[in-house]
């Protein structure tokens, strides 16, 4: 499955500037997930060794990542050619995304279908037809704008495969969860300590806030704040199957804190703001336009310059995106050194590139690492601004 995504002509030739002539590999790269699949083990609750020995007694094949020693790594099989034979069910383009890569599909992401039999073998394409997967459709088809809940399709062919960890006890009981290397890195990075007060200013669905509390082992206080009800609801889902209690989940728009917060000051601070994802994997296609690249990169600086005002003097900043746009990554690094009062500080784990202009920044860039397109900036606060 080597091939090319489309982007739209500005958001490439933004792209084409930075990378030259290497920006073709990165978007193959971007096409097709990396080798390797990552689950973070919860160490509150278990240890590497005896998830692996009961990964494996269920024969999922794994190891420890040789970058953070509470990920363990598995294969990604593939990619096998899928016929497109069946009834169509037309899937939104995040949904179909995960049913390449063996996910079931579920209803939420169901767009559209034709008419079937619940029984039936239907084929399951993204909304520009490409197909991703085949399996058994377990609900009617869809008539109207009804919302609906539940798995629609058993996926039963994919193009690659994955183990279905969400079905597993070890997902049931808390003792793992799904998260890429980058995003690990990155809540190391923050370099969390016991006691400490932390904000991540975006933190729902909640991945980087939980392995925080892990590494301060459940003793200190996070903060973690979301501007949407559902995000932290769903955040509150996973903050109680993980079994964490030093997370504070508050919905609320965290460019307002300074004001809406005037006495919280923070030890770190983690921002993972919004960003136009041009660096997740795989990647069916690409919707993002070079526009909403700097609608987000605007919007990033509001959630930096915030940032800078409620974390105390000689306390970290930890900016990180999963994206490769330069307006997003380096020119936010510009604007944080300049007007902020911050200065970027040398990172404990250091696995991607240095950016353009910035050695201590890490560019995760997919066509050199079997991982996600990710950015990470380290800053300190020298002095207010």
């Amino acid at each position: 499955m080597e091939k090319e995504l489309y982007y739209e002509e500005k958001l490439f030739k933004a792209l084409a500037s930075i990378y030259g002539g290497r920006i073709h590999s990165i978007l193959q790269a971007l096409s097709r997930p990396p080798k390797e699949y990552s689950i973070r083990v919860n160490t509150l609750k278990t240890d590497v060794e005896k998830v692996i020995k009961e990964l494996e007694e269920i024969g999922i094949e794994c190891r420890v990542s040789p970058i953070v020693e509470e990920a363990i790594l598995v294969e990604v099989k593939g990619p096998y050619k899928v016929e497109k034979l069946g009834k169509l069910v037309v899937a939104k383009k995040g949904a179909a995304e995960s049913v390449m890569l063996g996910s079931k599909l579920y209803a939420p992401g169901v767009l559209r279908t034709e008419k079937y039999k619940i029984g039936d073998y239907v084929r399951i394409e993204d909304p520009k037809g490409h197909v991703v997967g085949r399996g058994i459709a377990l609900m009617p088809p869809k008539i109207d704008k009804t919302k609906r809940y539940g798995i629609a399709v058993d996926v039963k062919e994919s193009i690659y495969k994955l183990p279905p960890f969400r079905e597993t006890h070890l997902y049931e009981k808390g003792l793992i969860r799904e998260q890429s290397i980058p995003a690990m890195i990155a809540s190391k990075v923050l370099e969390p300590k016991k006691g400490d007060i932390i904000v991540d200013m975006c933190a729902a669905p909640g991945g980087k806030t939980l392995h925080i509390a892990q590494i301060i082992e459940d003793c200190g206080k996070i903060y973690a704040f979301d501007i949407s009800r559902d995000k932290i609801n769903s955040m509150i889902l996973e903050i109680n199957r993980l079994g964490v209690k030093s997370v504070i989940p508050i919905c609320h728009d965290s460019r307002y804190i300074d004001v809406d917060f005037p006495t919280l000051k923070a030890d770190k601070v983690l921002v993972d703001p919004p960003c136009s994802a041009l660096g997740v994997r795989p990647k069916l296609y690409e919707e993002s336009t070079y526009k909403k690249v700097l609608g987000c990169a605007e919007y990033q600086k509001q959630f930096m310059k915030v940032a800078s005002k409620i974390v105390k003097k000689e306390g970290i900043i930890v900016y990180s995106t999963c994206t490769i746009s330069l307006e997003e990554n380096e020119k936010i690094v510009e604007y944080a050194l300049e007007n902020l009062g911050l200065e970027l500080e040398e990172q404990s784990i250091k696995v991607g590139e240095g950016g353009f202009g910035f050695s201590k920044v890490q560019r995760f860039n997919p066509d050199v690492l079997e991982m996600p397109g990710f950015f990470i900036a380290k800053f300190i606060k020298v002095r207010e601004n």
